[in-house]
């Protein structure tokens, strides 16, 4: 069994602090794309208008800041047009957005439109209308000096390095005062806690770690008292990208639904659990974390079809993309409920062996510590039967395990228990080679069996964190193989390191070729065939289908923009086709990204999660460094334990300095030490050998394959080169403007103020110039260069007679 990773030392972690900052500086010196950091403010109510500014790293001449909702609009704040420039201008980081009134509260993503194309994506909050919304404001870095707020309150803030933030507020004998802390949730660097103490200064409760990274608890005051708050990160840092959303209120909260699934197209009644619910009572006795849960009886009419949830998710992409519904009760906050796989089987906490039968899905619960659940089920020899558990994906704190024993009972009644299989995690969709960084993992169990004979089997599940308690919820299923697959595509900064990962949007060049990666994780061993393709492309933009075959669950669809491709910015659809039981399945990719960029040594604190749209954007103004093709456009055929050779060619009119390193890319079964051939700047040729024998870094069996050339080298880059040439433009422009009005100031038809206006437009424009030419002078970058699609049949070797 797996051990729970120890936390690492203060001291290692500033270490590894210093090396980020060292990694960082080499990871910008890439063909920049757009990154959108930080948005200011975060959050408006519905109804309202709000100043909004923007930063980041390459958002040249941003003009749009487009939303995932059609009643979030946003206008670029324009410089006035004076006596020196006829026209308004766009200002470039700061617009004016408005938030219908209908649209509803929730998280909401931002991207920024620049000469780079669509940037990240940041959350955008939308609160409600009648929200009372409250910017943190002076000096309140002491309890002396804390804050004060009203109940059914919200702070918007941002913590200093190694400092507190304090609050405090009046509360009344009696009330449910719940403190909740967002920051994780809408991207903030935070590691958040709260520490609450009551007005003697007594410490009353702490939290971290509540939903995900972000705190939450609850205070009861037995009479009416003041209270403290104390917000800072675990590890005291902070800054401008350290900002939260802290709520103090007395509103309905729900902690959890109770099955948390059902079947699609189903009404049940459901049991809400959570504080200051309406209609509530303490009737079950329900307890987390030492206090007592209202619960309420509902019943709820789930859709006919199931699918994951289109609003923002700001969990792991895979718990983003597991099928549920949104649920709210009045006004409290959102949570998911599952769609069950199978009738749905409630676990009797009463029993320490339950028999079920099957097909069902068993929602259960770790009631204690170091609890084991154990479920008896009949099995028809030669059938196949697969487990699955759902626990980390609906975000229950459960890392569970799985093991499946066989029972044959003598002639005396004795019985005998013969483990057939066990499962911790399903396989790992990181890299061994470590040059992809989202996480699309998961600690849910599954495992797979065939019967050996009719009779009775047992599947026995164990928490491996060792915890347990009301929340920690599981859903078991037990049936027969039920095929299906999901799609999830990814693309990050690819870097010659391998070391570091950074969020990146997809910008084409003309004639460049952009890898996305696709992951479809399949259900209950489906082996069908699924087709990747893009849609909703621009004009000039195209894309190969991409063939997952048997087994694959992942490999590298290629977007390629031609010569012809102006420039854009918008969302695309990738989609995944399959014939499952004779009958055509789709299901649409939903794109996972990395939210800060990191080096591995780190990884502890790397998030990445699921974003509302696949993004893509086209730069007409620049073109590929190089193109990197095979000689021959065909498919490739390879005997197994055979080595293919792949002639390559280089065509482009970029400049490249040293070796352009080529290796396959997304060769699914090939885990590390890729084979390479290094092409010379002055060599456009050079060729690709890959052995097709099966070893411990390449697991290859027959089949088709499909998959890239990646490229990586230098080449000599100028930094929108354009803006540079529009602003020595504009300062020949003003310098003519300049001789003008210096004549007529000599011939008293204009005043001199006019003349030293126009030296100061001049003067600034002249720095402005200066700055872009810099920018664009030529200067070595690295980059990153995809081929098209390959295709590579590998066949069973030929009989030797």
């Amino acid at each position: 069994m797996k051990t729970i990773k120890q936390i690492k030392p203060r001291a290692i972690y500033l270490l590894m602090m210093l090396l980020i900052v060292s990694y960082q500086q080499t990871a910008f010196a890439q063909l920049p794309t757009a990154d959108l950091r930080r948005i200011q403010p975060f959050a408006a109510p519905a109804g309202k208008t709000v100043e909004l500014k923007i930063s980041g790293s390459n958002l040249d001449n941003a003009s749009e800041l487009r939303f995932t909702h059609p009643g979030i609009t946003a206008k670029p704040v324009m410089l006035p047009a004076d006596e020196f420039h006829p026209e308004p201008r766009v200002q470039g980081s700061q617009f004016t957005v408005t938030v219908s009134p209908n649209v509803p509260p929730g998280i909401y993503e931002a991207r920024a439109v620049s000469y780079f194309g669509l940037s990240t994506a940041r959350p955008f909050v939308v609160a409600a209308s009648d929200s009372r919304e409250v910017p943190e404001t002076g000096n309140h870095a002491t309890r002396e000096t804390a804050m004060p707020v009203e109940l059914n309150s919200v702070i918007t803030g941002d913590v200093p390095a190694r400092g507190i933030d304090w609050y405090q507020f009046n509360a009344k004998a009696g009330q449910r005062v719940l403190v909740e802390l967002t920051a994780e949730r809408i991207d903030s660097r935070l590691d958040g806690q709260i520490v609450a103490y009551n007005s003697q200064g007594r410490e009353i409760a702490r939290n971290r770690d509540w939903h995900g990274r972000d705190p939450f608890l609850e205070i009861q005051p037995k009479q009416d008292e003041t209270f403290f708050l104390a917000i800072s990160d675990i590890l005291y840092r902070g800054g401008s990208e350290h900002f939260y959303r802290l709520s103090v209120s007395n509103k309905p909260h729900i902690d959890f639904v109770f099955p948390p699934a059902g079947e699609p197209g189903s009404r049940n009644t459901y049991t809400i659990y959570g504080r200051n619910l309406p209609g509530g009572s303490f009737g079950k006795s329900v307890y987390r974390n030492g206090q007592k849960l209202e619960s309420v009886e509902v019943e709820i009419q789930l859709p006919d079809v199931p699918t994951p949830p289109g609003s923002f998710q700001p969990g792991t992409p895979r718990q983003g993309s597991l099928n549920g519904f949104d649920y709210q009760l009045e006004n409290s906050n959102t949570v998911k409920i599952g769609f069950a796989t199978a009738p749905v089987t409630l676990e009797k906490p009463e029993l320490d062996q339950q028999t079920v039968s099957i097909p069902t899905e068993i929602a259960g619960r770790f009631d204690e510590p170091n609890d084991e659940d154990v479920f008896h089920f009949q099995a028809k020899k030669g059938k196949t039967y697969c487990i699955e558990v759902i626990a980390d994906r609906m975000t229950s704190k459960v890392d569970p395990y799985l093991e499946i024993h066989q029972i044959t009972q003598s002639k005396t009644g004795e019985k005998t228990f013969k483990k057939i299989t066990e499962n911790d995690d399903p396989p790992s969709f990181f890299s061994v080679h470590r040059k992809n960084a989202i996480n699309l993992d998961t600690n849910d169990a599954s495992a797979t069996f065939v019967a050996e004979q009719d009779g009775e089997y047992a599947v026995t599940i164990i928490n491996q964190f060792g915890s347990g308690g009301s929340a920690d919820l599981y859903r078991l299923a037990i049936r027969e193989p039920k095929h299906d697959f999901q799609l999830i595509a990814t693309t990050e900064r690819t870097l010659p390191t391998g070391r570091t990962g950074y969020s990146v949007t997809p910008l084409l060049r003309r004639g460049a070729n952009w890898g996305v990666r696709i992951v479809a994780p399949r259900q209950d061993g489906f082996t069908g065939d699924i087709v990747i393709t893009a849609e909703n492309l621009p004009q000039g933009v195209s894309a190969k289908p991409l063939t997952l075959s048997g087994k694959t669950d992942e490999g590298i669809l290629i977007i390629s923009a031609d010569e012809s491709a102006k420039s854009w910015a918008g969302e695309i659809r990738i989609v995944g086709k399959a014939q499952i039981n004779n009958q055509p399945v789709v299901r649409e990719a939903k794109f996972a990204s990395l939210i800060w960029g990191h080096i591995f040594a780190d990884s502890i604190r790397v998030r990445s999660r699921l974003t509302m749209r696949m993004p893509l954007g086209v730069n007409e103004h620049e073109t590929a460094p190089v193109i990197l093709s095979p000689v021959e456009d065909k498919e490739w055929n390879v005997e197994l334990n055979q080595k293919l050779e792949i002639p390559i060619k280089l065509t482009g009119s970029g400049s490249r300095t040293g070796n352009l390193t080529v290796e396959p890319h997304e060769l699914f079964g090939m885990l590390r030490s890729p084979p390479t051939v290094n092409i010379s700047e002055k060599e456009t040729e050079g060729t690709l050998v890959i052995d097709f024998r099966p070893t411990g870094n390449f697991k290859v069996e027959p089949g088709r394959y499909q998959f890239a050339l990646l490229g990586v080298g230098v080449t000599q880059y100028q930094h929108n080169l354009p803006a540079s040439v529009e602003a020595a433009a504009e300062v020949k422009r003003l310098e003519k403007l300049v001789t003008q009005i210096k004549s007529e100031v000599e011939q008293k038809k204009a005043k001199p103020d006019l003349l030293a206006r126009a030296e100061q437009a001049l003067a600034k424009a002249t720095a402005t110039a200066q700055s872009t030419e810099k920018k664009a002078a030529p200067a070595n970058t690295k980059f990153a260069v995809w081929s098209k699609l390959i295709t590579v049949n590998v066949t069973k070797p030929a009989d030797k007679k």
